[in-house]
């Protein structure tokens, strides 16, 4: 059995010391480069799958296969995108719609497999990878994945430097792109894991919106590996994304409804009807995607807006609605909800310091 684990600021070799965290534990808005580094190989022993299990037991339940168990991982921490590079085998990660409620990660996962086997997906349907190909993940949906041997390349983005030139990812969540399509992404997904000790700030800022801008190349290389569905389904999916689309640009606006957006796109209301019917409506979806975005808004570090005034930013009308609404959806109003935040985000960092680390805090700031 061996097992390594360290966090640092800077460039670590692999080594047996002390895990410790280095650079400013207050996470200011220009946060330094983190790096992390593990390694285990038996799943009985103290610090074996158990400090793997550990590692993420703030975003993932995590299983054995009951295959050989091993998991290898060198973490890069920058301010708005996370780089993984990691060999695990006879491992199981899933996020069921529990989780994913509690959690309320909101960023998007690129996932390269180089080698040995992965299957992804949402959970009961998850599909096998082929190396070179990349399965794209909506971290707001549950998700899946069964690796054995596979050495894996992952990059973890803010949602908006995603959105600003991909708008349309939440309706791909579990998709599948092919390397022939996505090879120049993948190649500059394995040189950031390679180069991630050396980047700065500003570098890796300019990195993560050129990995936006890859992806949003390969999806329009028309080779996406659809999640489902027969090619009647796939228009009606189209058509649907670019609705969201067009309200994804428009929710500060306190003013949009189903009437604004039937207008702006030149459809009928029934038309609108039929495409949000299965999730309530499109005014159910326009408030969604606000309570989304302001939950997003509470999380963030450094956010010190009156909940008053996110109200009225994020679109709402008042901020008594604002408040009935968001109890509704996540069991707290927003003042208790970001204090709740507020406290887990000292509860990670307490455990991070005492235990070597894990990475909730990582992901839990990604926005």
């Amino acid at each position: 059995m061996r097992k390594i684990l360290r966090i640092s600021g800077a460039a670590e070799p692999l080594s047996s010391a002390p895990a410790r965290w280095s650079g400013h534990a207050e996470r200011p808005l220009a946060l330094p480069v983190q790096t992390l580094t593990f390694a285990a190989e038996n799943p009985d022993e103290a610090g074996g799958f158990g400090a793997y299990h550990d590692l993420y037991a703030g975003g993932s339940d995590v299983g054995l296969t009951g295959g050989r168990f091993e998991a290898r991982v060198r973490a890069h921490r920058f301010k708005r995108m996370l780089v993984f590079d990691r060999t695990i085998s006879g491992v199981i990660h899933r996020r069921d719609q529990a989780r994913v409620r509690r959690d309320g990660f909101d960023h998007v996962a690129l996932q390269l497999l180089l080698s040995g086997e992965l299957a992804g997906g949402r959970p009961g349907e998850e599909r096998a990878l082929a190396p070179g190909e990349i399965i794209l993940f909506d971290m707001t949906q549950p998700q899946a994945t069964r690796a054995d041997g596979a050495r894996l390349i992952t990059v973890s983005l803010a949602r908006d430097v995603v959105e600003a030139v991909a708008p349309l990812t939440r309706s791909l969540h579990g998709a599948i792109l092919p390397e022939v399509g996505s090879g120049l992404l993948g190649d500059f997904m394995v040189s950031l894991a390679r180069r991630g000790d050396h980047l700065s700030a500003g570098t890796a800022s300019r990195a993560g919106r050129a990995v936006a801008e890859l992806l949003a190349a390969a999806l329009g290389e028309g080779e996406v590996r659809p999640v489902s569905g027969s090619s009647a389904q796939q228009i009606l999916l189209l058509r649907r994304e670019r609705t969201e689309a067009y309200i994804e640009t428009r929710l500060a606006d306190p003013h949009l409804d189903v009437e604004a957006v039937a207008v702006g796109l030149g459809v009928s209301r029934s038309v609108l009807y039929r495409q949000f019917e299965a999730s309530g409506g499109v005014a159910q979806h326009i408030l969604h995607r606000r309570l989304e975005r302001l939950r997003g808004a509470l999380r963030r570090l450094g956010e010190v807006r009156s909940i008053a005034t996110l109200a009225y930013d994020h679109g709402f009308a008042s901020e008594s609605h604002c408040s009935r609404a968001f109890r509704a959806a996540y069991g707290l109003p927003p003042g208790q909800y970001r204090a709740e935040m507020n406290r887990l985000r000292l509860t990670y960092e307490t455990d991070e310091e005492s235990s070597g680390g894990s990475f909730a805090s990582w992901h839990s700031e990604l926005y």
